[in-house]
């Protein structure tokens, strides 16, 4: 069996591992997806001026490696200006406004409205030290300047599990968090209280930003650098072992049945904590306990082309938090292509996603079952919805997001630092989403890089 040998193998082709791939791709890289596809969670279909996805759906910043590999593409980006913070709960939708108001505004019962009222004050005060520590100067932007990923955190939050952080909530309140948390595939005993504060936060405060797309679906991202980059990015190619030693590592996969060994001098492991825990072998202990650490949760998404012949109630809107329905949040996917002053085309696209428990407790059901399930709360959310959905699309994914267990901070050290020949990117290396992910992808391409180039 003939070996191969290549300066660098990214294993993984989720947004990371391209990421990676992408920042090497003056060298001698070839990137190992197991799947016959590449992009991950990044996973879209265009369906003519409309797009179907049941991944990611921004860029994560046009100053972030997406969006700077996107323009190196020349990929347009678009604008989603929808409104961010609405709430359906009870048969009412809750949108526009101040935050503060929403208590006021939901239909709550008075101990309701009370119980919110303390819930969103502790929120603000925890999400407020959050910020504090994430935003420090000395970090940079969450630390993606430096050598490493880093993804500081406050230690008091990190060692209390967010329900504890919360406190007594009343039930309405605790079903209003469920849904908050669950779009991230927790529970709020589950997560930490710094994780907690920073996504569901961050959700309330940043509800006004800004955020960019690509027309067509990420997907087009991942396409445009397939063909850029060819035959260097392989898939169907999964990999089984890999070993590292002073000198070298050795990586041993599967293509087309044929047994394939490549000698690399640095490989970047881009792959979910417990694949990656699973294929290296000789890790340092802590190394080893930190991924064995990392906790993921479910997602179940469903995507839906509709033939509306024109307006619908949530065109100016993008995303909704559905409380107690079958699925806890609602997109529409087509809001980039609503303009003000510019005409309605007819025809667009919608999403719904379940996390955690919910997600669990639908993870058995046929397709047919969960998208009648689906449909039927989304038609009595918009019963404008009814009959005009064409097309649907589900996807289980069993590593849908990893979330921060109580202590998580306790091993972060440990997941970004690179072994000898060994680095790592991905969505667990530091906080989870599409500019972070990529960013531990530059980092550990800029740290191979770097030691290359002292080979003399």
């Amino acid at each position: 069996m003939a070996v191969e040998r290549h300066e660098v193998v990214v294993v993984g082709g989720g947004i990371g591992g391209l990421a990676a791939a992408w920042a090497l791709r003056d060298r001698d890289v070839v990137l190992l997806e197991a799947d016959d596809r590449l992009g991950g969670r990044i996973f879209s279909k265009r369906r003519g001026p409309h797009w179907m996805t049941v991944g990611a759906h921004f860029i994560g910043g046009l100053d972030s490696p997406v969006g700077q590999i996107a323009e190196e593409l020349d990929l347009k980006t678009i604008q989603a200006e929808g409104e961010m913070a609405t709430v359906w709960m009870k048969g009412k939708l809750v949108r526009g406004g101040r935050f503060e108001t929403y208590p006021f505004r939901m239909p709550l019962s008075l101990g309701g409205r009370i119980s919110l009222i303390r819930t969103g004050l502790r929120l603000m005060l925890a999400n407020r030290r959050v910020r504090r520590i994430i935003d420090d100067p000395i970090h940079g932007h969450d630390g993606f300047d430096g050598e490493v990923v880093e993804a500081p955190g406050d230690p008091d939050l990190d060692a209390r599990n967010f329900a504890e952080v919360l406190g007594k909530m009343h039930p309405e309140v605790e079903a209003i968090m469920r849904t908050m948390v669950n779009r991230v595939t927790a529970e709020t005993h589950e997560m930490s209280g710094h994780f907690g504060a920073s996504v569901v936060g961050n959700l309330w405060a940043d509800a006004a930003m800004v955020r960019e797309t690509i027309p067509g679906g990420m997907g087009e991202l991942v396409d445009a650098m397939s063909a850029r980059m060819g035959n260097r990015l392989v898939t169907g190619a999964p990999v089984e072992t890999v070993e590292h030693g002073p000198d070298g590592v050795t990586v041993r996969a599967r293509q087309g049945g044929e047994d394939i060994t490549i000698q690399a001098d640095y490989v970047i492991m881009a792959t979910p904590a417990p694949i990656t825990r699973r294929m290296v072998s000789g890790l340092s202990e802590d190394k080893a306990a930190a991924l064995d650490a990392v906790r993921y949760g479910p997602f179940i998404i469903m995507s839906a082309i509709t033939d509306e012949p024109g307006p619908m109630p949530y065109d100016d809107i993008y995303m909704v938090g559905v409380i107690d329905r079958s699925f806890c949040m609602f997109y529409n996917l087509m809001n980039p292509l609503r303009k003000a002053g510019q005409p309605r085309a007819a025809g667009g696209a919608i999403n719904v996603h379940s996390g955690a428990n919910q997600a669990a407790g639908q993870w058995d059901m046929t397709e047919e079952a969960i998208r009648d399930l689906y449909l039927a709360d989304i038609e009595e959310m918009f019963p404008e919805t009814k009959g005009i959905v064409s097309e649907t699309w589900i996807h289980r994914w069993e590593h849908g997001y990893p979330f921060w267990a109580p202590g998580h901070l306790n091993h972060q050290a440990a997941l970004a630092r690179p072994e000898g020949r060994l680095h790592f990117a991905g969505d667990y290396v530091g906080y989870a989403s599409t500019g972070p992910t990529s960013h531990s992808g530059y980092i550990a391409a800029r740290a191979v890089r770097k030691a290359l180039e002292a080979v003399v």
